[in-house]
């Protein structure tokens, strides 16, 4: 009888090592660990062949074609180009600006301006160009500024640039059109894979309102969009902030 007393204690302690053993069997786990890299868009003005600017008129003898220079061989207007604002992609490691600067110096009336420039995709997904998106100002020979410039999109390649006359800061009925410019696409809202670039221009034709003896800055920056979004813009209102 005593035997089996102790015995009793002896079988509760190794039911209850047994439960221990499936409790501890029932709680174990095991960490996994995922890494994910995402993708990157990056779209750059590129200075390996850097932005230029040339000066044309246009003459009726001429036909529709413009030439180099200025009429009758003149020197009056200069125009000057360059980038800013420096990016470097964070997963390629490329490097390039997100704005483009031309000056335009002693514009006049007619004065045609082309400015050509490339666009490299210094990300990881292929991209497509849908806007173009101008700022900038008039300024004075002492270089204050008079007036800001606005824009709006005429057509697919087509801007007009606004002068605010009355500088409220919006566009309105009191500001004057002063600047047409165009982008001659080769194909409309261009495909741009990564590491591949695009070269293209901007053409400015200074209109008749466009006062003389006063110096333009336009500012121009790109917005694209990754390759399979594109209906998103092009189906609705284009974003010009």
């Amino acid at each position: 009888m005593k035997a089996k007393r102790l015995a009793l204690p002896l079988v509760l302690i190794m039911v209850l090592s047994t439960l221990g053993i499936a409790y501890a069997a029932w709680t174990d786990y095991v960490d996994i660990e995922v890494e994910a890299n995402m993708g990157s868009l990056t779209l750059a003005f590129d200075t390996f062949e850097p932005p230029y600017c040339r000066e044309l008129h246009w003459r009726p003898e001429y036909g529709e074609s413009l030439k180099d220079g200025e009429y009758l061989g003149k020197d009056v207007a200069t125009c000057s180009v360059w980038v800013d604002d420096r990016v470097v992609d964070v997963h390629t490691g490329k490097d390039g600006y997100k704005t483009l600067n031309i000056d335009i110096f002693n514009a006049y009336p007619c004065l045609y301006v082309f400015t050509t420039f490339r666009l490299h995709n210094i990300g990881t997904i292929p991209l497509n160009i849908y806007e173009y998106v101008f700022s900038g100002g008039k300024y004075n020979s002492a270089g204050d500024l008079v007036h800001v410039l606005f824009f709006e999109r005429t057509g697919a390649e087509t801007y007009e640039l606004y002068e605010d006359r009355n500088d409220n800061g919006v566009l309105d009925d009191g500001d004057v059109a002063v600047i047409w410019a165009s982008i001659p696409f080769l194909t409309q809202y261009p495909q741009i894979e990564p590491c591949e670039h695009y070269k293209t221009e901007i053409d400015f034709h200074f209109l008749q309102e466009s006062q003389q003896c006063h110096n333009y800055r336009i500012v121009v920056r790109v917005h694209a969009i990754q390759w399979n979004k594109l209906y998103e813009v092009i189906e609705a209102p284009l974003v010009t902030d």
